[in-house]
């Protein structure tokens, strides 16, 4: 589950893209693209993600490639999660 929740950042160059628009209409068509890319990865995804235990946490480091790095924390039971 965290390490779903990071996945997401995997186009994160859409929104650089977006903010470097100076048309809205071009902004808004890069932050779609943004938000319907966590889709990507849907169709080869058949089982059900583990449930993290309380206290568990996932880093994600893409600061080579990407520029950012994140880190993800179970921080409630249930299923409240924290990621910076």
């Amino acid at each position: 589950m965290l390490q779903r929740l990071t996945e997401d950042f995997e186009y994160s160059s859409c929104l650089d893209h977006a903010a470097a628009c100076q048309d809205s209409l071009e902004q808004m068509a890069y932050v779609a693209a943004f938000t319907v890319s966590a889709y990507a990865t849907t169709a080869v995804r058949t089982n059900k993600p583990f449930n993290p235990l309380l206290g568990e946490t996932y880093e994600c480091d893409r600061t080579d490639d990407f520029g950012w790095r994140s880190f993800a924390e179970q921080v409630h039971f249930p299923f409240i999660n924290c990621v910076t």
